[in-house]
């Protein structure tokens, strides 16, 4: 980056510092934002727009208190600042104070009536909001004053994508974004989503490229002074590969699905992923060498691609292709051993249940939190014959006591196999049904054959397509949620299918 290399020639140039932070919130490395941002606060305590830097930069790394503090020091060093009260408004939707939030942008507005990033920041407000239709008339004022802030169009595909589920504005607004700022990495991201979900994989795949864990994982190359990363010029006819996981235990295992075709093909693959999935990994023949994540990255010579840069390994006209799940063997010591855990449980079929996975995520991007509620999901399934199996992964206090009420039947906790990674996969193995989200029990399933059935909360998850069943995952169901949250017809399809 210029900025960082003027940096390193003058440490103590306050603008360049600020530069580098606003150029590192564009890129979403927050640490880097804050950290350059606050070395130029600290040399002018009276540098306003550094101030407000630090803030968003604290905010998004959720240190509300260290933000709500730079926010505010950056209106009092210049309360006509009218940036700095954007950052005092972004601080606070972040925090979840919907009426600071609203006050502060509103503030901004008053200052500067034709600055299209405030109305922006207060459609984006509406939008946490879920005020769909409030928030698309924010976004047209502010590209109606500003048609060259990319911000505005993104923001507006982003309310069609995860508000409105239209699919077809969504992909348009994002690419509008992208035509004005070719660098927008949350533009490309979601764009990447969208096509998924609409079964463009090819050109999806292409911009995946512009995940976060990519983007990282670039940054970490350069640092280390390893060859820059570009997975796309490995020649289709390299004859070793070295495989690097990334993101969660379920999307390493659902994209090494591609990993076969490469085999198949006389390349040799070793693999650099959690400890957890050596076992079962070496079990499918298909790696030479494992090595745990936590060693040191040493390549050898050998040309490295992130497990989800796989497909782009294929040939452009290839990357339509939804390979079957990578089949993954369970251990027979541990069938067995569950085999005899279910029957002293009660009479076949085995029926499993989970209804929560991931971790809820503030601001206006995708939700990684999935969770359907347990009431509707008992009633659907009340009646059922079976023996219940509740493989929730940390489930709360009274969860599975509520579940067992809704269902009219017990529900045996075996949530505690989540802990061992082969113990789960051995479980899913045997159980005769299963019902949940869309977690690493779902991947593990889907890798031993079995059949399950997937709630899917909206916005949708992009590898289970915004209709029908997904191609991806044969053999399993697909129940979605309704664009305006309901789970009534989810339920109903759950049942229709269940009985």
């Amino acid at each position: 980056m210029i900025f960082e290399e003027r940096i390193r020639a003058e440490p103590a140039n306050l603008r360049a510092h600020f530069l580098a932070g606003t150029s590192n919130l564009q890129l979403r490395r927050w640490e880097r934002a804050a950290a350059h941002s606050r070395v130029a606060a600290a040399g002018d305590p009276r540098y306003g727009a550094a101030w407000s830097n630090l803030a968003l930069g604290l905010a998004e790394m959720g240190r509300i208190g260290e933000a709500r503090f730079a926010a505010r020091r950056a209106v009092t060093t210049d309360p006509q600042y009218a940036r700095g009260w954007i950052a005092m408004s972004l601080v606070e939707q972040n925090a979840r104070s919907w009426e600071a939030a609203r006050s502060s942008v509103l503030r901004a507005i008053a200052l500067d009536p034709k600055l299209g990033s405030a109305y922006v920041a207060l459609a984006n407000l509406e939008q946490l909001q879920g005020h769909a239709e409030a928030a698309l008339r924010g976004y047209e004022k502010a590209m109606a004053l500003d048609p060259t802030n990319a911000a505005a169009p993104y923001s507006r595909a982003h309310v069609y994508h995860n508000l409105l589920g239209n699919m077809d504005a969504a992909i348009a607004g994002y690419r509008e974004a992208i035509a004005l700022r070719s660098d927008y990495t949350l533009a490309h991201h979601n764009l990447a989503h969208t096509l998924f979900l609409t079964g463009q994989f090819a050109e999806a795949w292409a911009e995946y490229r512009w995940r976060p864990p990519r983007l990282e994982f670039e940054a970490r190359c350069a640092e280390m002074g390893e060859p820059s990363y570009a997975p796309e010029e490995i020649p289709l006819a390299a004859s070793r590969l070295l495989v690097l996981s990334e993101q969660g235990l379920g999307d390493v295992i659902f994209f090494l699905r591609f990993a076969p075709i490469f085999r198949q093909r006389g390349v040799v693959l070793d693999f650099v992923g959690d400890a957890r999935l050596e076992g079962m990994l070496s079990r499918t023949g298909l790696f030479d060498r494992f090595r745990a994540n936590t060693e040191a990255l040493s390549p050898e010579g050998r040309p490295m691609v992130l497990a989800a840069d796989l497909p782009l390994l294929l040939a452009p006209d290839e990357r339509n292709v939804t390979p079957p799940p990578l089949a993954l063997t369970p251990e027979p010591s541990r069938v067995e051993r569950t085999r005899a855990v279910l029957s002293a449980l009660g009479p076949p079929p085995y029926l499993g249940l989970a209804w929560r996975a991931g971790q809820p995520k503030s601001g206006p991007t995708e939700t990684l939190l999935k969770q359907v509620p347990l009431d509707g999901l008992g009633r659907a399934l009340r009646g059922i014959g079976g023996t219940w199996i509740s493989i929730q992964r940390e489930p709360r206090a009274g969860e599975t006591e509520a579940l067992a009420s809704c269902l009219g039947a017990p529900v045996h906790d075996l949530s505690a196999w989540n802990e061992d990674l082969e113990d789960l996969l051995a479980l899913l193995s045997v159980l005769d049904s299963y019902v949940g989200v869309s977690s690493t029990s779902v991947h593990l399933r889907a890798a031993c054959g079995g059949a399950a059935d997937v709630l899917v909360p909206f916005p949708y998850e992009w590898r289970w397509m915004c209709q029908g069943d997904s191609p991806w995952f044969p053999g399993i169901r697909v129940c979605r949620q309704a664009v305006d949250g309901s789970w009534d017809e989810a339920f109903t399809r759950l049942r229709s299918r269940a009985s």
